[in-house]
Formats: C-alpha cells, structure tokens, sequence
C-alpha cells in the first residue's frame, strides 16, 4: 500500500479530478480513508459498480449519498457497453470551470483524471469501457493492476489506473469481512469455511427467502449446521460420509459472487439524521 500511495501521491499533482470506483454491494467498505489527504480538494466521481449486482432502490440511495459537494455520483455496469457517456459526461460537469478557462483562452483542455478504488472493484474494466477496447489489464480477482498505466480515452480525456490500494490495518471487523466477500481480499489468506459460514449468516439475517430457494430448504437449521446441510444437499461428501467442508465452502462464495441468490447488497443506506 505505501509504494501505491507514493505514486498516487506524485501523480495526483497531474489530474484535475479522480473517479472513485466503489463496490454497490458494499459501498462504505469501498471507501478507502488512506486516500483523503491525497485527493485533496479535488473533485470526485464516484462511480458505484457492478450495480447490477444490487436492488435499484438501495442504489438510488446510494447514488444521492455520494452526490454531494464538490462530487458526483454515477452507476456503472462495467461488464455491458453504453454505460461511458454517462461517465464522460459527469467528469466534463466536474470539471466545467476549467474547461471554460481555457475555452476562454482558445485551448480545448485536455481533462486528466485518475482512477482509484479497492482491489477487485472494477477500475480498469471501468477504464477498458471507457476505451471502447481492452486496454487496461482485467481480471476476477485482487491485485491484477501491478503499476500506473496512463490512457487516452479520446482527444480529450484521459485517466490514470492505479492499483487496488486496501487499507493500512483492519480494525473494523465488519468492513474486513465484507472486502472479503467481494473479493477485495486474496483468498489465499482467507480461511473460506470462516467466509462461507459469514455469508450463510448475513443471508440468514437478512435474504432467508433467497437462501432457501438456492439450496431448496424448508427450513433454515442453526448457522452451524447450515453449511453441513448444504454440503449434504449438493451431495459434498467424502468417504466415509465425511463432509466436505472446502469444496461446500468454495461454492457458497462462488453461488455468491455470482448472483445465485439475485440482487444483494451488503450495505444498506442509513440516514443519520
């Protein structure tokens, strides 16, 4: 983290703004404190992706939250084409005034922005988007972004890739545990029956009709035994009966990476006032 913020650092004196691209499913989880001296008082995009991962009416609340101020906020799918003139359109909003000094100048600026976020949260398949191409290097999975790519949009826009920069210590439980069920965390340092099991028990509390009907339960037994039923379901069984506790784990966190249970989002918005 301390090389990637001294590069940010020394590269944030170049851009004009930052688009900060947040995971729907856990929107404050994505936010990343290390980076606030280091924007400043730049303006901000907030780009909430993956929406499609989410209830549209929990985004619609999100999306006012983070439009505040000197920011604004859009939603973004950046699996599916069409979702960059919106993204184009927010950062030319934001950066209006110096656009127009320099209109006043005779000059056509030239607008930097850089692109930050958590690992794992779509940053260069955002930036890939943008291009119309793959441009950026992608993948599934924390870390793929190793160093800085600068890359023209179009004549006048350009954006910076950094890499996924997690935060400095995980004293917030609760955040720690839902980076991990995005994704934001190898899984190498991850024991996945702990995450399984913190999954079953959010979706318990509060999707229980989405639980039932993936694993097709009458009934939701105690969170301990929940992944054993699960695991007996499927058919996860060793010789000797014995449960397969790995391979029933992997799958809960894959069903839900990958929507099994529908539309989820693992933070909700709640006013303060």
């Amino acid at each position: 983290m301390t090389k990637a913020m001294r590069m940010m650092n020394e590269q944030m004196t170049l851009v004009e703004s930052v688009v900060y691209v947040l995971d729907a499913r856990a929107p404050l989880s994505s936010i990343n404190h290390a980076f606030d001296e280091v924007i400043g008082d730049r303006p901000i995009l907030f780009v909430l992706n993956k929406s499609d991962t989410v209830p549209a009416d929990e985004l619609t609340k999100w999306q006012s939250f983070f439009n505040q101020g000197n920011s604004r906020c859009v939603t973004a799918n950046s699996t599916i084409n069409g979702g960059a003139k919106k993204v184009i359109a927010a950062l030319n909003e934001l950066n209006a005034d110096t656009i127009e000094k320099y209109r006043k100048k005779g000059v056509k600026k030239t607008i930097r922005a850089m692109v930050i976020g958590i690992p794992n949260c779509g940053k260069s398949t955002l930036i890939n988007c943008l291009k119309g191409k793959k441009q950026a290097t992608t993948g599934n999975r924390p870390g793929v972004t190793r160093g800085k790519q600068w890359i023209a949009i179009d004549e006048y826009l350009e954006v910076l890739d950094t890499p996924g920069t997690l935060y400095p210590d995980f004293s917030d439980q609760e955040k720690a545990v839902h980076l991990a069920i995005i994704g934001s965390i190898r899984e190498q340092v991850v024991d996945m029956i702990d995450l399984s099991n913190e999954i079953l028990k959010f979706l318990k509390n509060h999707y229980p009709k989405e639980l039932c009907a993936r694993y097709k339960l009458s009934d939701l037994p105690d969170e301990k035994q929940l992944l054993e039923t699960i695991a007996q379901k499927r058919g996860y069984v060793l010789r000797g009966a014995e449960i397969d506790y790995d391979r029933t784990a992997q799958s809960v966190v894959t069903d839900f990476r990958k929507q099994a249970f529908g539309k989820i989002i693992l933070e909700k918005y709640e006013r303060s006032d």
